[in-house]
């Protein structure tokens, strides 16, 4: 039986004919104020974040004050102490302070939307997904500026760079940050398949942390261990962001443009990586059911 045509309801007015979906940038920037928003709201752990970097800063000053590097590990060529090593360790944790940014921020919006029940929603409407994260990730980063900042201030203020020195450390660190958005893309990816990824994210902030030389020359580690560090975004952001912060006086593991090829690969590697694996995620969801989400 088929319904005659004159039976059929005119198109609602209210309606445009053809819909159009919106554009990435604005998903990008919606979820960016609504993050903001929430971040507004959770001031305390804002405020957590903030010390939690404050307390790290002031144990690795005093530390400075207390140990030293032997010239036979310093990249410096000689005894690594005092201001030095202070700067040492600032580089470090400049760069450490977008590692939650960008490896937790994705996982955690995943998290969320699976726990509100809203990340059906977004799977199944044709907005980007991909600028849905990227957008987590930069209003994380917004709010981590309160926290970079004054570090990067420290440091800048302790090594005393040139303007151009001064430049490319933060180049440095928006590089790294793009690496580890890739990253943090694909451990939410594997959030959304596996569920529990919690376990993962901890490893990569110790491989992060230690193994990439934040606290440690890498001179100083085992040949294995060096080669296994080789292969982290960290390793060549720190070597980098040391570089500059010395003034050149650092010796870089390559040679500084090498280093640098390193770590634009990490970034488009990585980035291209995690956007492959949302367009497998989303093919398998939709050949075999949302309710996989």
């Amino acid at each position: 039986m088929t319904a005659r045509r004159d039976s059929i309801p005119a198109a609602d007015a209210r309606f445009p004919a053809a819909f159009h979906p919106p554009s990435a940038w604005s998903v990008f920037a919606a979820t960016v104020v609504k993050d903001l928003r929430i971040a507004r709201r959770y001031l305390p752990d804002l405020v957590g974040r903030f010390v939690e970097l404050a307390v790290r800063a002031l144990f690795f000053l005093l530390l400075s004050r207390i140990v030293s590097v032997n010239a036979a590990s310093s990249p410096l060529g000689q005894i690594m102490t005092g201001n030095d090593l202070a700067i040492f360790f600032l580089g470090a944790l400049l760069l450490f302070t977008f590692n939650t940014t960008a490896l937790t921020s994705p996982v955690d919006s995943v998290m969320r939307d699976l726990h509100n029940g809203t990340l059906e929603y977004l799977y199944s409407n044709p907005s980007s997904r991909y600028a849905y994260f990227v957008g987590t990730v930069a209003a994380n980063g917004i709010v981590s500026m309160t926290v970079f900042a004054p570090l990067y201030l420290a440091l800048v203020v302790m090594a005393r760079p040139g303007l151009g020195d001064t430049g490319m450390m933060l180049l440095t660190c928006l590089v790294v940050l793009a690496s580890v958005v890739g990253i943090g893309v694909l451990i939410a990816m594997l959030g959304i398949l596996w569920r529990q990824v919690g376990s993962l994210v901890r490893v990569l902030n110790i491989l992060f942390e230690l193994l990439a030389g934040a606290y440690l020359p890498l001179a100083a580690f085992p040949p294995t261990l060096r080669r296994l560090a080789y292969a982290l975004p960290y390793t060549w952001g720190y070597d980098l962001i040391r570089y500059y912060s010395f003034r050149g006086r650092w010796s870089t593991l390559l040679p500084v443009w090498i280093e640098w090829l390193v770590l634009v690969a990490f970034a488009a590697v990585l980035l291209g990586l995690s956007r492959f694996l949302l367009v497998q995620v989303e093919r398998r969801t939709k050949r075999s059911g949302m309710h996989l989400l």
